[in-house]
């Protein structure tokens, strides 16, 4: 049982880390190679939920057709969007369900993270709103106000194991000796 514990302890400890090391990687503005899509200006191709797998593009590299994700000019924000067309000056985009091009076109190489690989985890499974209800995309406090709270739980939980399996043989010891005297009163008497 203790293997179990020491398992579930390292398993715990090393998720922990993970989502520490993912929120560390977000804030400082970097982009994970798991994005997911907040808007429904790609539909029917992709979904509000989906988590898309996007990875790094070189400007020669681009065609039209591509859909790229890529910082609006204007806002900062990512956005993924499809190329419709390519120029000296950037590249055209469009939401496959917005009537016209990107009012920000044409968007400079520099602004592109990357593109969609064509691998999505699918909205229904789930795993896209949670990261959107956790990020804060949706529902807002609800969402960040709880992962700070299992972070936290997970820490203490983390902390309350270390302590216990630190002292956990002196308690024996001491718990061992206590009961056999115990035993002894009750036979003397």
């Amino acid at each position: 049982m203790t293997l179990r514990r020491s398992l579930g302890s390292i398993a715990v400890l090393a998720l922990t880390i993970l989502l520490l090391a993912l929120i560390a990687y977000r804030v400082t503005g970097n982009v994970t190679p798991l994005l997911t899509v907040k808007s429904g200006s790609m539909k029917p191709a992709l979904m509000v939920g989906d988590v898309i797998l996007i990875e790094p593009v070189k400007p020669e590299d681009l065609k039209v057709g591509d859909v790229v994700v890529f910082r609006n000019p204007w806002t900062g924000a990512l956005v993924v969007h499809r190329i419709v067309r390519i120029t000296e000056e950037g590249v055209y985009t469009k939401g496959d369900a917005n009537p016209a091009i990107d009012p920000w076109s044409p968007i400079p190489s520099t602004s592109i993270v990357g593109r969609w690989t064509g691998i999505k985890i699918p909205y229904w499974l789930g795993v896209g709103y949670l990261s959107l209800f956790l990020s804060g995309e949706i529902y807002r406090p609800y969402g960040p106000l709880i992962l700070v709270l299992l972070v936290a739980a997970n820490l203490v939980l983390m902390l309350r194991d270390v302590i216990r399996s630190g002292g956990g043989s002196k308690d024996e010891s001491c718990g061992g000796e206590s009961s056999r005297g115990s035993d002894e009163g009750s036979q003397s008497g």
